[in-house]
Formats: C-alpha cells, structure tokens, sequence
C-alpha cells in the first residue's frame, strides 16, 4: 500500500493495487490519475448515490472459495437502470464483477487484443469470430459512465458513452465494451449468489 495526498482537498488517501490506474477521493469525489509518483486531477464528480448491495468498496470474502476484496467500482446508467463494475484483487491477480439487478457474472481473463472491424453492425443473436473463437451476441446496447469511486484499473471519464454487448463463447460469457478512445475484452463466468461470502469492509 502507498500512501499519497488529494492534490484538490488535501485529504489522506491509500493506493492498495499497485496496477491502479485512478484514485477517487472519498473525501471530495476529485478523480486522479495515477502516474508513478504524480495525482492528476482528472475532473471532480458526484458521489455514486447508495443502492442496496453485497458488496462495498474496502469489503472482503471468499468468491467460489477463493479471497477477495474490493478495490472500487464504476457505475453505468442505461436504459434498463444502472449496472456497477466492481474492482477486485480476486486471489492475487486483477478481476472485476458485474452485478446487475441481483445477476453477478465475474471477469478475471483480459482478453488479447483483436481486430473487430465491423462491431457497429454487430447485432444480438448473431454469431461472430472473435480472433479465432465463435462467440453469439446476447444483448448489445449503448450505457453511460455515471462516476466511480475507489481505486481503478480501467477508466472512463463520468459522462462518456459505451457501448457493450455481452456474449458466449465456448462455455464462457465474453464482456467487450468499446468508446471512441478504446476498446477492452474480457472473459469469465456467471455467479450465484451463494458463490460469495462476504466477511468484512472498512
């Protein structure tokens, strides 16, 4: 863990994950960037409002035996409600979660980086070739990135619009979500809720 200062309100804050990109001050809500030794100030935004959950920022447990804590989070506003991005240390290595009205897939393989050079048509209950793996299109939309909170090893500026789809291949659910700047690919699998025990938090 390293310990650095807000540069907007002066606060004392904790980087846990030495893979973090972003640090949002709980202090103020001023989002920083991670530059080896250097905070930049990246924007200053709204709290996340609280919705009922499992799972809090600085909590820890067990996800399919296995150790845990959260790092952070980021929230999406779509047309069906909201979805939050949890950031994990999940058993030593980087991983996040997706919950979703009480459905909880987890994500723990960034996958490598391959030509989709015709994503926009792409449509839900089309096949595709992703590299060299068929994958089906479950549901495809358009969300937009409500804020974040705690630390963040990808990051979207509050206010950007994405678009993801989410899918299958080979017995694995795929997550792509791309903007104008980048695109990022991973896979996992879905949860059940008695997969996690959650035994702790700040």
């Amino acid at each position: 863990m390293e310990s650095r200062i807000c540069t907007s309100c002066g606060a004392p804050l904790v980087i846990r994950n030495r893979f973090s990109k972003v640090l949002v001050c709980d202090y103020c809500g001023t989002h920083l960037k991670i530059d080896g030794d250097t905070l930049t100030i990246s924007g200053r935004f709204p709290k996340l409002a609280g919705f009922p959950s499992l799972f809090s920022t600085g909590a820890s447990g067990t996800i399919l035996g296995k150790s845990f804590s959260i790092l952070g989070r980021m929230r999406y506003r779509y047309d069906g409600g909201y979805f939050d991005e949890w950031f994990l240390d999940f058993d030593g290595g980087n991983a996040w979660l997706t919950e979703d009205e009480g459905t909880y897939t987890l994500y723990s393989d960034l996958m490598e980086s391959v030509d989709i050079s015709e994503i926009e048509p792409l449509r839900a209950g089309q096949n595709f070739l992703l590299g060299e793996k068929k994958v089906m299109i479950k549901e495809k939309g358009r969300a937009v990135v409500d804020g974040g909170e705690g630390e963040l090893y990808f990051y979207v500026k509050p206010g950007t619009g994405i678009t993801y789809i989410d899918a299958v291949s080979e017995g694995k659910k795929v997550a792509i979500e791309y903007s104008d700047e980048e695109i990022e690919i991973f896979s996992g699998r879905p949860l059940m809720k008695r997969d996690i025990v959650v035994s702790g938090g700040e």
